[in-house]
């Protein structure tokens, strides 16, 4: 080979690199430019209803719900770990400050240890604040609902083209409105609404955390499904464990989901190699260094606050409850929570109402057994009632092509995409079943996966003969139950966790409940929000 290729070849691949691309380029992009037309419109409805649900309806004046993580971020600013939150001097001086004797002096659920506060959800949104906060100097105190927020857009956008692409690469029989009542049964699934409403530093955290996972799916998707080159193939896999290393730093409790992730796509891309084993390890590699150094790195910021790697700060928590633990006994009724728990229908507007300070007897059916010590008194609407696409996941199950058709790469490729959804519908809640208690929030890590597998089902069924033969109604199944999810996850927002509509904007919810309420002078007997 003559010396001078690679120079050459290296500058010939940087001047296609900074130059405008050619015509037939250029034409090339502007057309698909143009055909995502469609998704970008569908994603601002998407955003407009965020802030929307976020202002209470005012699109200028945002509740503020929490400002723990801007607090952290204050203390990174000013180069310490600790929050910029001075503990009361009575706290201080108490021989036990966790004595519950002293609650009025704590601030309620953050960590406390030898004097500091310390926030014990993640640093990648506290982090991800800090940059913003310094590169626009912001100094003034920035509630935790902007981070919820951002986070919810970053899921609707990264869950919007995962949908776009299972359609157009493995479905083209769907037709696209199908596609975009998908998007939005995706984006305003209970509890997405519920957490824009009332994005406080829990909220914000949980949102954080799938706005790390869901765009790692994404890229992800993109490398099992053989897109370009093998360098191209092996950036996405690089960027898919950026992304979930980042989730793992928002939330450790979806580490397990993460290692899944990492497995499924690890073999889902390598499993068409000659050597596939080795091709599927060095793809795990790829996938799990990132989320490998992320675990280093909150092994280490813990050691430096806690000096201790594993303690992770839920211990270390202030709370007027008892501490997390995990029982056996409370895994069957959580079940019951998530999937089935009811709400309360009214005829006065929003109509289904969440209930705090609910008894066991009216939360379970009659027999139930309900363990000591299960608590009963934050919200929850199980996802069998609220989220009804997902009811699809069963279809989905079902209708799994046979690998050895002609159709090779969409078998594989659906099977990946039902092992990862099903994955994060699933795994990330396991840690949660073993609770004294279930809340609304929680089911904000679980949803998008049983969304996606519930689209995909859906999506299955329109491409089968079934489907081909009978495409009206099909359709017309599909877009009803989107559309019914879309409703709910709605109504359920409006509430939020607190009466967000009725509490910050009362002349509005007066409004909403004199005209859509149909009770003609019945009492609705159900209180309107609490507290």
């Amino acid at each position: 080979m003559d010396q001078g290729s690679v120079p050459v070849s290296r500058a010939r691949k940087l001047r296609d690199l900074v130059a405008p691309p050619s015509g037939g380029r250029l034409a090339a992009r502007l057309q698909q430019a143009k055909s995502n037309t469609w998704l970008l419109l569908v994603f601002w409805v998407v955003a407009v209803v965020y802030v929307y649900f976020a202002s209470a309806g005012t699109l200028h004046r945002w509740p503020v719900y929490g400002t723990f993580l801007d607090l952290q971020a204050e203390g990174f600013r000013s180069g310490h770990l600790y929050m910029k939150l001075e503990p009361a001097p009575e706290l201080l001086r108490a021989a036990n400050p966790r004595d519950p004797v002293n609650i009025r002096h704590w601030a309620l659920d953050a960590s406390y240890f030898r004097g500091k506060y310390y926030a014990y959800w993640g640093p990648t949104p506290i982090l991800f604040q800090a940059l913003v906060k310094s590169l626009l100097g912001i100094k003034r105190t920035i509630g935790d609902q902007y981070i919820g927020l951002v986070s919810a857009c970053v899921i609707a956008w990264s869950g919007s083209l995962i949908i776009e692409r299972m359609r157009r690469r493995m479905f083209a029989a769907v037709p696209r409105f199908v596609v975009v009542f998908a998007i939005f049964a995706f984006a305003f699934a209970n509890p997405m609404l519920h957490s824009v409403a009332t994005a406080g530093t829990y909220q914000s955290a949980i949102l954080a955390g799938q706005a790390c996972l869901v765009p790692g799916v994404l890229f992800a998707f993109d490398a099992v499904w053989f897109a370009g080159t093998s360098s191209a193939r092996r950036s996405r896999q690089l960027l898919a464990g950026v992304c979930w290393g980042l989730a793992v730093g928002a939330r450790v409790s979806v580490l397990p989901t993460v290692a899944c992730l990492i497995a499924f796509t690890a073999l889902g891309e390598g499993w068409v190699s000659e050597r596939r084993w080795f091709k599927s390890f060095v793809n795990a590699l790829w996938l799990g260094a990132p989320v490998a150094l992320v675990g280093v790195g909150l092994l280490v910021y813990n050691w430096l606050r806690f000096e201790d790697p594993l303690q992770f700060g839920l211990n270390l928590q202030l709370s007027g409850y008892p501490p997390m633990s995990n029982k056996g006994g409370f895994v069957l009724p959580n079940l019951y929570s998530y999937l089935l728990r009811p709400f309360v229908a009214s005829c006065q507007f929003p109509y289904i109402y969440q209930v705090w300070w609910s008894k066991a007897a009216t939360v379970f059916p009659e027999g139930f057994p309900v363990p000591a010590g299960y608590n009963t008194d934050e919200p929850i609407v199980g996802w069998m009632r609220a989220v009804p696409i997902a009811w699809l996941i069963a279809l989905a199950l079902v209708l799994i092509p046979r690998p050895w058709s002609a159709h090779w790469r969409h078998g594989r490729v659906y099977l990946w995409c039902l092992a990862c959804f099903l994955s994060m519908g699933t795994v990330t809640g396991m840690m949660a079943l073993g609770n004294y208690a279930g809340t609304m929030r929680y089911l904000g890590e679980l949803t998008p996966g049983r969304v996606l597998a519930g689209l995909r089902g859906a999506f299955a069924l329109r491409a089968q003969p079934f489907g081909l033969i009978s495409p009206k109604l099909v359709n017309s199944g599909i877009v009803l139950l989107a559309s019914v999810t879309m409703v709910l996850g709605g109504l359920l927002g409006y509430q939020g966790y607190a009466g967000h509509f009725h509490k910050y904007n009362p002349e509005l919810d007066a409004a909403f409940v004199k005209t859509l309420s149909f009770c003609d002078g019945r009492d609705p007997q159900v209180p309107r929000f609490w507290p």
